[in-house]
């Protein structure tokens, strides 16, 4: 498991019109996240809840603290599956992760997660006990394209992330051929974190006309947009 590292994370919703304006931008001056290879990437998401939704009712309320657990990987790729948990502490959080295989993954989401309890991981054993606990159980599969630059100085990480699609049939997490609902509004989430501060140059490039601040998250979206 990761060591805590705490950031800071701006979110503003954007038009298409406004991305495509700012990844021209940030293209002729920041590089792009290594992770990338030149061209946006997919990610998809499972995001667990408590019985009660625990995490999406704190997350509506605004609570100061909050957590949430994700399984995810990247474009396609089920050789690298991570177990997340991003935790949320005031303006500031951090996030945890753990690997995972895809037999593991698979057995957590059927509900089978004994195994983890015989983990060494602190971050596995934290699930394990609150899937004991709170009854942790799948609830929203969320996809989404990301474009990401990163700037050296405040250790500054911009990402756009469009096309939020999701899904109810967690247990076809690792499917291609999902039921997905799209976001009809085709709105995009543009990010900004960072450690201690931003730099003025990033502020200055980041800045569109209809940029509006939001707090949703993308597990909050996903489940909303089901209704």
């Amino acid at each position: 498991m990761e060591e805590r590292c705490y950031r800071n994370e701006y979110k503003h919703i954007i038009s298409q019109s406004a991305r495509a304006s700012l990844s021209a931008r940030l293209a002729r001056i920041l590089e792009m996240d290594e992770n990338s290879k030149g061209k946006p990437y997919v990610i998809r998401s499972l995001y667990f809840d408590s019985l009660y939704d625990e995490a999406l009712r704190e997350k509506i309320d605004g609570a100061p603290s909050r957590e949430k657990f994700r399984i995810r990987y990247y474009n396609h790729d089920q050789s690298f599956i991570r177990l997340e948990k991003k935790v949320k502490e005031g303006s500031k959080g951090y996030k945890l992760s753990a690997r995972l295989t895809r037999e593991e993954a698979e057995s957590i989401i059927n509900g089978d997660f004994e195994f983890l309890k015989d983990k060494e991981d602190q971050l596995l054993l934290d699930f394990y006990m609150k899937s004991r606990t709170k009854f942790l159980k799948p609830k929203s599969i969320v996809i989404y394209d990301r474009e990401a630059y990163t700037f050296r100085p405040g250790n500054v990480r911009v990402t756009l992330d469009c096309n939020i699609r999701t899904s109810r049939d967690v247990t076809d997490f690792f499917s291609e051929n999902l039921s997905l609902i799209e976001d009809g509004e085709g709105k995009c989430v543009l990010e900004v974190k960072f450690d201690n501060f931003l730099p003025e140059l990033i502020r200055d490039l980041v800045q569109v006309n209809e940029t509006m601040s939001t707090s949703n998250s993308k597990y909050m979206t996903g489940r909303l947009m089901w209704g």
